[in-house]
């Protein structure tokens, strides 16, 4: 019981940090000022509509049944998802900016204990997952986790998220 109460807790706490975090983010890229290509916003829409289907699929629901069952076409589906897709740009965009502002980067214990994470996630061998990381997934990984850093800085930085 107390095992569950404990995990519970932590739920309750990742979830309320991650909301916070959220909001920080949310307020510096709504202060920010940019201009995305239409390249990289078709891009992205695409990107998020092959994960739909993936995540569809995996649940056993074909795209073309999910498109006859909502009566949407492939189209409706994108110029429904490009909000999503620009606030997405926005915010990678202005996170990648305070990476290279503030000099974040990865540090090797920060890409060790991702690969543990993993490890404990997947159930699979430390060595094993490393070794199906070539060049481009570990900058990748880097990236991604000198991003996660730049959340970190911010919500420490913020003095108020109203």
């Amino acid at each position: 019981k107390q095992d569950i109460e404990k995990k519970l807790q932590e739920r309750k706490e990742k979830a309320a940090a991650s909301q916070n975090e959220d909001r920080v983010v949310a307020k510096v890229v709504e202060n920010a000022s940019m201009e995305i290509p239409e390249k990289m916003i078709d891009a992205q829409v695409d990107n998020m509509l092959r994960e739909t289907a993936q995540r569809m699929q995996s649940q056993g629901l074909s795209m073309d049944l999910y498109m006859k069952y909502t009566g949407m076409t492939a189209d409706q589906m994108k110029d429904q998802m490009r909000p999503e897709a620009v606030k997405r740009i926005q915010t990678r965009l202005v996170l990648e900016a305070v990476v290279k502002a503030e000099n974040i980067q990865a540090d090797d214990a920060a890409v060790e204990e991702q690969f543990d994470k993993m490890a404990e996630d997947f159930k699979m061998d430390k060595e094993q997952i490393k070794g199906m990381f070539g060049e481009e997934q570990m900058a990748q990984l880097k990236e991604d986790l000198a991003v996660q850093k730049a959340i970190d800085f911010l919500v420490a930085e913020a003095k108020f998220v109203d």
